[in-house]
């Protein structure tokens, strides 16, 4: 039951959000395992793998110190690719895009997700 629960919001906030954006999710090759970002009102982004939903939005942390610290016109952060997926956890690589005076500045990052964790680097 909790595992068709997970699954079910998952799909439903996915659905939501991909009206809303551009950037689809991307689905582990077996499409067991899922990640996506809900960016209606602050980004929010998930993993989906193992049946455990895990909110991996610390990811855009990581990738905008590589920028540096600024005063940002719009940030934004979507996944890009999946990796690999077993019983143990996946890995998805997520995008951060920043904005500093109209130039846009563009970073990733490994996310690896094992149990209900976002495990950082």
């Amino acid at each position: 039951m909790v595992r068709v629960l997970f699954m079910l919001l998952a799909v439903v906030l996915s659905q939501s959000i991909f009206a809303a954006d551009e950037h689809a999710p991307v689905w582990s090759q077996d499409k067991k395992a899922k990640a996506f970002c809900d960016t209606n009102t602050q980004s929010v982004c998930y993993v989906l793998c193992n049946d455990q939903l895990v909110n991996v939005s610390l990811v855009e942390k990581g990738n905008l110190g590589k920028i540096g610290k600024y005063d940002y016109e719009k940030v934004i952060r979507f996944p890009i690719r999946w990796e690999s997926n077993d019983e143990v956890g996946c890995l998805f690589w997520f995008s951060t895009q920043a904005w500093i005076d109209g130039q846009r500045h563009t970073v990733s990052e490994p996310v690896w997700v094992k149990g209900n964790e976002y495990i950082q680097r």
